[in-house]
This record gives C-alpha cells, structure tokens and sequence, in this order.
C-alpha cells in the first residue's frame, strides 16, 4: 500500500458566536479565532480542502481516515508543506 498525501500546517480563520447579551465594548472585542490544523490533505477542490489527522491500516491493506476535517479555502490564510513528495 503506497501512501500519497501530503502534511501541512494550514493557518485559518474560523466564525465565533456568542448568544448571551453584551454591552457595546465587548461586542468590538468580539473577533474571529485563528485555527492552526495539522493534517495529510486527502482532496481539494474550488472551495474546500479535506484534511486527516489520523489514519489506521484495517485487515484488508486499507486506509482507514480519522481526525477529519473539512476547511473553505476563502478560510485559510496560509499552508505549510511539512512532509510529502515533492512538488
């Protein structure tokens, strides 16, 4: 079994909600949070990336996924190779 995905470190930024009452002041602080995900990216399209944290060989040869994730590409602000063939 050959395994072909790439490690990256990708940087994005992801919505923050908050249902209770505030004043003014901490409504401006209300802000973004900036995610930083380690994973193998297993696919990417126009508009999205899918990324693995984990994986498992099963009885069979095959991957088995775990830790998925899947991120809007408008989201990232950056990605960092970390391991994987070269491009």
């Amino acid at each position: 079994m050959k395994f072909n995905y790439d490690l990256y470190k990708i940087k994005w930024d992801d919505i923050c909600s908050d249902s209770g009452w505030a004043s003014e002041f901490e409504f401006n602080k209300l802000t973004v949070s900036h995610c930083i995900s380690v994973g193998f990216i297993f696919k990417k399209d126009k508009k999205y990336i899918w990324i693995f944290s984990s994986y498992e060989i099963n009885n069979l040869g095959e991957i088995n996924f775990g830790d998925r994730t899947v991120i809007p590409l408008a989201n990232i602000t950056t990605m960092e190779k970390i391991y994987g063939k070269k491009t």
